[in-house]
C-alpha cells in the first residue's frame, strides 16, 4: 500500500505527516449504507530520517512483512498467554483435587492473557517512534 502525504509540523527530528486514509472496503463509500470507514484525513508522526521540511510531499510505503508480524504479536500472544494459563492452571489444579478446576482455570487464563497485553504494551512503547519497521518514508 503506498500513500502520499504533505508534512504538516516539524518537531525536533520528528514530522508530522498529513495523508488521507484510504476506505478499508473499497472506493465507493457513496454506495455503502454502513459508511464505516470514509476517507478521513489522518496524522502520523516519523523521525526526520529524509530531512523533510513542512510542506514537502512524501511517500509512505507499508512493509507488509512488518505489518504481519505486528498482527501475529498483538493477536497470537494472547491466545498463547490465554491457552498456557488454562492448560497448566488445569492440570495442576486437577493434580491437586481442587474443586471447580474448570472455572478457577479460565480465570488463570484470562489473567495470564491480561500479562500478555501488558508485554505487548512495553515492546509498543519501545517501537513508538522507530516506524522504519512497519511504515517507510520517502521524498518525493
Amino acid at each position: 500500500m503506498e500513500s502520499l502525504g504533505i508534512v504538516r509540523k516539524t518537531i525536533d527530528d520528528i514530522i508530522v505527516v498529513e495523508f488521507m486514509r484510504k476506505s478499508a472496503c473499497g472506493d465507493s463509500c457513496e454506495s455503502c449504507s454502513a459508511k464505516c470507514a470514509e476517507s478521513k484525513l489522518e496524522y502520523l508522526e516519523f523521525k526526520n530520517t529524509i530531512s523533510a521540511k513542512v510542506g514537502d510531499i512524501v511517500k509512505l510505503n507499508v512493509n507488509k512483512k512488518a505489518i504481519f508480524n505486528y498482527k501475529l504479536l498483538v493477536y497470537g500472544l494472547p491466545m498463547i498467554f490465554l491457552m498456557l494459563g488454562i492448560t497448566i492452571s488445569n492440570l495442576l489444579l486437577n493434580k491437586n483435587q481442587i474443586n471447580n478446576s474448570d472455572i478457577l482455570s479460565l480465570i488463570f487464563g484470562m489473567l495470564s492473557m491480561g500479562c500478555s497485553y501488558l508485554i505487548i504494551k512495553k515492546i509498543d512503547n519501545k517501537f513508538k517512534y522507530n516506524s522504519t519497521n512497519l511504515m517507510i518514508i520517502e521524498k518525493m
